[in-house]
């Protein structure tokens, strides 16, 4: 019975062994994969950051292009009310010279056209 616990420690010790052995490998090639990943990301983020540099100064330059464009709605916009402003203008100076005039004129019209119906009158009666 001694004899089997001897040999089952040997054979545990000996898988023990193995064990510690498989897993140094593994362990120096996770060291060595980590490695590779934090090369790659140093690259990445070297080559990152001027892209983030570009991307900054596009971003800036759109919000300008966007102010500008901001700026230039709004001068058209100020510019289609002055337009409004200045029909309502003619259209008001129109509708008050069309009340001032329009009167008189009908009444000397009327005035003419009555002459010239008197004068027509009084041709037709010396011609009769």
């Amino acid at each position: 019975m001694e004899l089997i616990l001897v040999i089952m420690q040997i054979v545990a010790l000996v898988c023990l062994s193995v064990l510690s052995v498989y897993l140094i490998t593994v362990l120096v090639r996770v060291r060595g994969i980590l490695t590779e990943v934090e090369r790659d990301f140093k690259e990445l983020s070297a080559k990152a950051i001027p892209v983030f540099e570009n991307l900054e100064v596009i971003t800036e330059k759109v919000r300008n292009v966007s102010q500008s464009i901001d700026a230039q709605v709004d001068m058209v916009r100020d510019s289609i009310q002055s337009i409004k402003d200045i029909a309502d203008s003619i259209l008001d100076f129109e509708r008050r010279v069309q009340e001032r005039i329009e009167e008189p004129v009908l009444d000397t019209v009327s005035v003419f056209a009555g002459f010239f119906k008197g004068v027509r009158a009084f041709v037709d009666r010396l011609r009769s």
